[in-house]
């Protein structure tokens, strides 16, 4: 099984706050391909840009999956490890003046031989390939998504579609409510997965993706695609991770 991933920081941007991550290696900015066996821990957590730190945020989340032990985990105790984790950043924060509200997304998945975990906060997406179709295994926790769920279409056409209602760290732990884990064996069904940060999947077609995701997987069309995300407009980070069984 080969997992890739390709990161690039948005345009004009200093820094990075988009990471990704695969079991204990962290990637961000760059480029990664890597063969793992059956079971293996992958993220992406998504600094959040309107609050300073973000990618001391992200950075700091995924640092602490270090402590994890994937083999036995229920997803009761994922899920209480995340909000340990989000605990932990809202302290972390306090370190940095100005930046006590830090925050970023965090999705990601754990694959083991007989099942698998989505855990998921904030907009980043997973996604796996059916036949030739995608299938979106996460929702949007965005105000977007929001509106659209209460059929309030016009208000959702206007709003702002990358605005996140949940997330971990913000200063407060009233947006880590919405940390979801559920466990999801179709998925690991699979042959290909894949995992989009915002700055991907809002600029660039289902149809593109399903192109994408067909085809063979390497550096250059994984480039291709972020390059189609900045051609319609993304100036945010950009992060695409691909688990291939292919």
């Amino acid at each position: 099984m080969r997992v890739i991933i390709y990161s690039e920081k948005g345009y004009k941007k200093v820094i990075c706050e988009d990471a990704a991550l695969l079991n204990e290696y962290i990637i961000s900015d760059s480029f990664s391909e890597t063969q793992i066996n059956s079971r293996a821990l992958i993220a992406i957590a998504d600094g959040v840009g309107g609050n300073a730190g973000g990618e001391l945020a992200s950075r700091y989340i995924l640092n602490q999956f270090d402590k994890i032990n994937i083999e036995d985990i229920t997803a009761e105790e994922l899920h209480q490890f995340i909000e340990n984790c989000n605990t932990g950043l809202l302290e972390y924060a306090k370190q940095f003046p100005g930046k006590e509200n830090m925050a970023t997304t965090l999705t990601g998945i754990i694959l083991l031989p007989d099942t698998c975990y989505i855990f998921h906060i904030g907009n980043t997406r997973v996604y796996g390939l059916q036949g030739s179709y995608l299938k979106q295994f996460t929702k949007d926790q965005t105000t977007y998504q929001w509106l659209l769920d209460r059929g309030q279409i016009e208000e959702a056409d206007i709003c702002n579609k990358n605005e996140i209602t949940y997330c971990l760290g913000g200063g407060n732990l009233k947006y880590a409510t919405g940390i979801c884990v559920n466990e999801y064996s179709p998925l690991n069904q699979c042959k290909r997965i894949l995992l989009l940060s915002d700055g991907i999947h809002e600029y660039v077609s289902i149809d593109e993706l399903e192109d994408f995701i067909l085809d063979d997987i390497n550096k250059e069309t994984m480039k291709e695609i972020a390059d189609n995300a900045r051609n319609n407009g993304s100036d945010d980070d950009k992060t695409i991770v691909v688990i291939d069984r292919m």
